[in-house]
């Protein structure tokens, strides 16, 4: 029986994409689901949808750049199911704005997106998880944080501080039974990379297929944390030597 059998698992950006993949794959392990986006129609399709499978599912309509709205996601999950024992930072914004065209305010729109918001969710996460005695959080970085693309320094400052933030997590959550990770996405056919689903077939990542890993890192024994995770293509230019 999968560890995720009856544990609650938070989703952000869960009204689409790897979002909402993620979710169904949780209900898949017999996990229930708390969703949360600013899309209160699509979520509320994705509660019908898991209902549908025989899984449990809450939907809060959340802007995680606000801590008054990522308060409000945790109290309402801990009405509904008492607690929660995973935690999934996927919200956010993929962009290509160089910099002498970046504003301060769309650096400030990325940011508080991209990595603000992750350090919110945990920040609220964090006393659930102590009481409980374990939790876990996968955040959701990019191949950005380690090879970054041309022209867009926002994005790439996210997501190589959503690295940071990670780090230092882990280590703070080592000492209580709280494993925190980061899962790299290659080319992901999803909304937010609209080009992607241009590319050739076989090459983008389906969402279902980059959920399966993300829910892989949660389904572990509590003492163990699936650190760190990269999914690239084959055919990406990524690694090797001219």
């Amino acid at each position: 029986m999968s560890i995720l059998e009856g544990r609650v698992a938070v989703v952000t950006g869960a009204s689409s994409g790897i979002g909402e993949a993620c979710a169904v794959e949780f209900v898949n392990k017999g996990a229930k689901v708390v969703l949360a986006a600013r899309r209160a129609e699509r979520l509320s399709g994705l509660v019908e949808k898991i209902e549908g499978m025989g899984g449990e599912a809450l939907a809060v309509t959340t802007d995680v750049t606000d801590e008054d709205a990522i308060a409000n996601l945790f109290a309402e999950a801990v009405t509904r199911f008492g607690g929660v024992d995973v935690l999934i930072n996927n919200a956010g914004i993929a962009e290509n704005t160089p910099v002498h065209e970046t504003s301060l305010e769309h650096w400030h729109k990325v940011i508080d997106t991209n990595l603000t918001s992750a350090f919110l969710c945990a920040k609220h996460a964090w006393p659930l998880f102590l009481k409980a005695g374990h939790g876990r959080i996968v955040n959701i970085g990019s191949i950005s944080a380690k090879v970054p693309r041309s022209e867009c320094p926002s994005y790439t400052a996210s997501k190589f501080g959503l690295q940071g933030l990670t780090h230092a997590l882990a280590v703070d959550g080592r000492d209580h039974n709280i494993a925190v990770s980061i899962f790299h996405p290659g080319i992901v056919a999803t909304e937010i990379m609209p080009g992607s689903v241009k590319l050739p077939e076989n090459f983008a990542a389906t969402p279902e297929e980059i959920a399966e890993v993300i829910v892989h890192m949660c389904n572990l024994p509590d003492y163990l944390n699936f650190y760190e995770a990269l999914v690239v293509q084959n055919k990406l230019p990524f690694l090797g030597r001219g």
